[in-house]
């Protein structure tokens, strides 16, 4: 027998965000909740976005090329909202300047558009650093284990020993072939 309540919980936990990328034609901005960039290769495979995961990777196996994706947690200007802010390898170096200035991405208000209104060009992300007098920024949830929900895998795929693990840095090989991660 359910117990029926007329409220929700008062505190929902959980790994689901939305991921937000930015508009074609418009903005985002928001302010960065995590401390550092979390980023891996994927696929765009079967209609959708997936992690590259060698060495039996479906999708490399199909020949399906790879791209790197990187993510940051953030709070959104426009509504509050928790989500998952999602960029290429090339809109990453914005936020790596910030994090190299600063030590962390945490606090970063960031605004993210596109040079035209073409589906794939150019971010441009501007970046400043908040007051943290003037803004309360919620804690950062795990982005592994919101991708992992998203995108159906097991929790302990997601990191070594089944314990979280963040990266000191994040370093983009771009002379790297656009064909398999295991190159």
């Amino acid at each position: 027998m359910p117990i029926w309540n007329n409220a929700p919980p008062a505190a929902t936990t959980g790994p689901a965000l939305r991921i937000v990328r930015t508009p074609t034609s418009g903005q985002v901005s928001g302010a960065v909740t995590c401390t550092e960039i979390v980023g891996c290769a994927t696929h765009f495979y079967q209609h959708r976005t997936i992690p590259c995961e060698p060495p039996n990777c479906p999708a490399c196996a199909d020949g399906i090329g790879w791209r790197w994706h990187g993510w940051v947690t953030a709070v959104l200007a426009s509504t509050t909202e928790h989500v998952l802010f999602e960029f290429t390898a090339t809109a990453s170096d914005y936020f790596a300047r910030y994090r190299d200035t600063y030590g962390t991405l945490r606090g970063c208000i960031f605004v993210a558009s596109r040079v035209n209104n073409r589906p794939n060009a150019r971010v441009i992300i501007r970046t400043k650093a908040h007051d943290p007098t003037k803004i309360h920024l919620p804690e950062a949830p795990e982005i592994q284990a919101a991708l992992a929900h998203i995108w159906g895998l097991p929790p302990e795929q997601t990191n070594q020993n089944g314990k979280s693990r963040k990266a000191d840095r994040i370093m983009i090989d771009r002379t790297k072939p656009i064909t398999s991660p295991l190159n």
